[in-house]
């Protein structure tokens, strides 16, 4: 597709994306000489005439959608087989993208990302269209903060007879509401439960709801409640994590009214939180805002002596998720990802231009491809397995005149795996702490490690492990690169106390910009301990920064 032209005018550039039902390109339009993206029908489904209607049909009303927040559709067209949209181009990562990289996110990006989405929806809902395939993988973010919601058509398309098409359901269950996993009748609300799945993982960095197969999680969505994000990430405003609840009731009718109900409340979280804080503006920015994100919202309107029609979303995010924006554009959004799906995508990308008959051949090869590499993981993890599921082969073994080194494992691995090696008088003492390891981990063990013991001493031998407490300790956030201001803004949801330092590193960081910390970032402290925080200041440098 590479180099082709559609319509006369869509000069394809290079592959940017796709899924089980279209490929999304880069392309440049020459009659207006500007970047679009254009998603075009998977040639499996372009010869199903039902869906290909639909596709049409529902890409028009998509395009009928005006919204600062809804990523525009341009044109939609045909040339021989080839069915595709044009839209608007969004450099920047998918909402799933930064969450994997960044989740789980802050209060503030929470609150604005989830409003401007709402704004997206309800706009979307006032015009009769209903999205039905809410993800955070339908989610943009562009590189000034703003979110921008896609693929209003195509998801409208898919709740006819090709829901089944491969990819179809796999990519979109986890975000399914009940009555999608019923089979029911698919209204505005279900955009809310979906979007409520979205807030989840926004606050926990993780699903609502996991299994093993598509069918698993759907009945997942319609019987098992939800645990409650709190627990997960205590460090959210409790106002949030009422939202996301009562976006997850399984009964639609004790979701929100609306999408507009819910953004009213989301809204008002901030400014309810930051009453008191004064406003600022930035630069040709006129519209008032707090910390960042807008006042928005009944509360946030009336303080900004605003009228509600003229209330607008926040987009405007932090200093660091700016800067997080902007290196997801110069790093791969695929450098997390395993072998198996980096080889995946490759193979996509080579088969894409292919006649049908090199398809065929290079089918065959990439599915041979793909069972070696599933084999061969297969394999690691049933070699893992056999170990009782506790650790790789060769980390726990000891010569038969030596104790076994345990420090750094889970306390009940510990156990068991001293057990094992036949030591039966194993005592456990959580008094101490070492900020090395995280909550419930062994940081110290007596006998030592490799300790000369003779297998008939292991039974008598008395074992103590030195256990942190496996609650209220909590891992330090990594501060590097964040100015002292926004470190400030964060403190209230910090579980630990912040004393600054400051030294100059000016040759390496900006000035106001943290640059090491103590204990570092990664290790454990008390909740309600102090951490040490170095910050780039031209002139100071007393104390020194840890080494």
């Amino acid at each position: 597709m590479e180099g082709r032209k559609l319509g006369g005018r869509y000069e394809v550039i290079n592959r940017v994306g796709g899924g089980g039902m279209a490929v999304v390109y880069k392309a440049r339009d020459v009659l207006l000489n500007r970047y679009v993206a254009i998603k075009v029908l998977n040639e499996s489904l372009s010869n199903d005439s039902e869906f290909v209607r639909r596709f049409s049909r529902e890409a028009q009303a998509a395009a009928s959608l005006s919204h600062p927040n809804v990523v525009s559709v341009y044109d939609v067209g045909q040339e021989n087989h080839t069915h595709y949209i044009v839209m608007e181009y969004i450099e920047g990562p998918t909402l799933k993208e930064y969450i994997q990289q960044y989740g789980p996110l802050t209060a503030e990006e929470i609150v604005s990302i989830a409003s401007q989405i709402c704004d997206a929806l309800a706009h979307a809902h006032e015009n009769q269209i209903v999205h039905r395939d809410i993800k955070p993988h339908n989610i943009l973010l562009g590189h000034n903060g703003r979110a921008k919601v896609t693929d209003f058509g195509i998801a409208r398309a898919t709740s006819s007879s090709t829901i089944t098409q491969a990819g179809s359901v796999m990519g979109s269950v986890h975000y399914f509401s009940p009555e999608q996993a019923r089979g029911g009748v698919i209204g505005e609300k279900s955009d809310i439960y979906s979007l409520g799945v979205v807030m989840y993982e926004m606050v926990t960095g993780r699903l609502p709801f996991d299994g093993d197969s598509a069918i698993s999680i759907a009945m997942k969505h319609l019987q098992e409640p939800v645990e409650d994000p709190a627990q997960l990430n205590p460090d959210i405003p409790e106002s949030i994590h009422h939202i996301v609840l009562k976006a997850l009731e399984k009964d639609p009718e004790n979701r929100y009214p609306s999408v507009r109900a819910m953004k009213q409340e989301i809204d008002a979280v901030y400014h309810h939180d930051r009453l008191h804080e004064p406003a600022w503006r930035s630069d040709g920015d006129t519209k008032p805002s707090i910390n960042g994100l807008g006042a928005t919202g009944a509360a946030g309107a009336a303080a900004a002596g605003i009228s509600g029609s003229q209330a607008q979303s926040p987009t405007k995010v932090g200093d660091q998720t700016m800067a997080n924006l902007e290196r997801l554009r110069h790093v791969p959004a695929d450098k997390d990802k395993t072998m198996l799906e980096r080889t995946v995508v490759w193979l996509e990308n080579v088969q894409a231009n292919m006649p049908w008959w090199q398809k065929v051949l290079f089918g065959l090869f990439t599915f041979f491809v793909i069972a070696g590499l599933a084999l061969f993981t297969f394999d690691a993890v049933m070699g893992w397995m056999s170990n009782d599921g506790e650790d790789p082969p060769g980390q726990v073994q000891s010569s038969d005149a030596h104790m076994v080194d345990v420090v750094g494992k889970k306390v009940g691995n510990a156990k068991r795996i001293l057990e094992r090696q036949g030591y039966k008088n194993i005592a456990v003492t959580t008094k101490e702490g070492d900020s090395s390891y995280g909550p419930g981990v062994v940081y110290k063990q007596t006998p030592e490690a490799g300790t000369s013991l003779d297998k008939d001493q292991r039974a008598d031998t008395e074992v103590t492990l030195f256990v942190n407490p496996p609650g209220g300790m909590v891992k330090v956030k990594d501060f590097t690169g964040l100015f002292q201001s926004r470190i400030d803004s964060m403190k209230g949801q910090l579980p630990y106390n912040i004393e600054y330092h400051f030294h100059d590193a000016t040759d390496r960081y900006e000035q106001g910009k943290a640059f090491a910390s103590r204990p570092k970032a990664g290790d454990y402290v008390k909740k309600g301990d102090t951490v040490e925080v170095w910050i780039s200041s031209v002139g100071q440098n007393n104390p020194p920064p840890p080494q």
